[in-house]
């Protein structure tokens, strides 16, 4: 009897790390860098790495044996929402920015901002516009 008590106790409070209740808040966790289009159209060949990083920020990772090779890795856990992953790797190539690889997040804003936030931004925007 105290075993079975002690295993569908033990079963409950395990699961409630994976439950969603209703209506109890979730914090959003960014980790990393999120890289815009608008930044990666502002490289061009030729750049130097600082010109590089202050276009960028500082890159989440250098591979201390290929250090021709910055990795600009972001997560987003929203609260609501599916986990959202962006890799973006610019090359260099004898000191000087060559070319980069991967794909931003597209609507970025859109997947990461809820409903009723985008309804209130867009009211208020309204507003302004109308004030003006």
């Amino acid at each position: 009897m105290r075993t079975t008590l002690l295993i569908l106790i033990l079963a409950t409070t395990v699961g409630c790390s994976t439950l969603r209740f209703p209506g109890v808040y979730r914090i959003d966790i960014p980790q990393g860098n999120f890289v815009t289009e608008e930044m990666l159209g502002q490289l061009s060949p030729g750049m130097s790495p600082e010109q590089v990083r202050y276009v960028l920020g500082m890159p989440t990772l250098i591979d201390p044996f290929t250090s021709d090779t910055w990795f600009y890795l972001m997560t987003l856990q929203p609260g609501k929402g599916e986990k959202l992953e962006q890799q973006i790797v610019v090359h260099f190539n004898d000191g000087s920015y060559s070319h980069h690889e991967g794909e931003v997040i597209a609507d970025f804003l859109t997947k990461v901002t809820a409903p009723d936030d985008r309804e209130l931004a867009t009211r208020a925007d309204q507003q302004r516009r109308s004030s003006e």
